[in-house]
């Protein structure tokens, strides 16, 4: 079954640290490049959704994106009150040491270093449960990313399989009618030889036309031609239904039966075979237009 290299996924997950979402986008990329964009506090497990998505893929241009509203409790730092009094206590006495009267507002004291403090649970103590909901979301996100890309891949695979029934009908009527124009060409040759070397002896008239013969037979031959087309456009279908990532070899593929369709043009000046390869050649492109995507 086909894979497409184009999909997107998504996921979301609400716990006591806040709201999650993760999001799961690729496009098809001769190679496989995988981008990852976190908040700051997830930073340390960039490197394990890396890991986890080159698992999951072979080529394609890859992104996926964390999203993170955290718990207001997560967020908000805390009073340390004790702080704040001491800074107090010492501008009172202070201020009385200088003789000067009033009291200090505590509001122009609350940025001063240590009277509020990151909240007691920090990244460390969260780290089991983060990475537990990064898993989950990776996973989710994952199954909808990859059930995207196998439900692309397999209208690809429907309108790849339309084509190559196409062309395989061409390959047979190409063959058929490559022989028949030879056949017509061949005799055609022998009464051009006839009538231009009428005066000559019979002896020379038979030798020459048997040469003659024989470089159209050799130079109108497209039976290994048909043959390596056939077996190109068999190993194509065949290769549809691997469960391994055949982007590339189909590629492959598509370029040697683009070859053979070429030689049998070139060998064959008919022009109900030039017309045939040109269609042949029409319907290989929009095979390999598809199979752009494939994985």
């Amino acid at each position: 079954m086909l894979m497409s290299m184009t999909g997107f996924g998504r996921a979301s997950q609400k716990s006591a640290l806040g709201h999650f979402v993760a999001e799961i986008s690729s496009v098809n990329h001769r190679f496989l490049e995988v981008s990852v964009r976190v908040p700051r506090e997830l930073l340390s497990f960039e490197t394990a959704i890396q890991q986890k998505i080159r698992e999951k893929a072979r080529r394609g241009k890859v992104q996926v994106r964390f999203e993170a509203a955290w718990a207001p409790e997560v967020r908000i730092q805390e009073l340390k009150e004790e702080v704040l009094e001491s800074y107090l206590r010492k501008l009172d006495a202070f201020y009385e040491k200088i003789g000067r009267r009033g009291t200090v507002d505590p509001a122009v004291l609350l940025s001063l270093p240590g009277v509020f403090e990151a909240p007691t649970q920090d990244e460390a103590s969260w780290r089991e449960e983060l990475e537990k909901i990064v898993d989950s979301l990776l996973d989710e996100a994952s199954k909808n990313w990859i059930a995207m890309r196998k439900q692309e891949g397999e209208h690809l695979q429907e309108a790849i399989l339309e084509q190559l029934d196409l062309l395989e009908k061409l390959a047979e009527e190409m063959r058929t009618a490559a022989e028949a124009a030879k056949e017509e060409a061949v005799e055609n040759l022998r009464k051009r030889v006839m009538e231009v070397m009428s005066l000559s002896e019979e002896a020379v008239k038979e030798q020459r036309l048997a040469q003659e013969i024989v470089l159209l037979s050799d130079r109108w031959d497209v039976s290994e031609e048909s043959t390596r087309l056939r077996s190109h456009l068999q190993k194509f279908r065949e290769s549809l239904q691997s469960r391994e990532a055949v982007g590339r070899k189909l590629d492959f593929l598509a370029q040697e039966i683009h070859r053979e369709l070429n030689t049998l043009d070139s060998k064959v000046s008919a022009a109900t075979v030039r017309w045939m390869a040109v269609e042949g050649r029409t319907t290989l492109e929009k095979i390999r237009e598809q199979i752009q995507n494939i994985e």
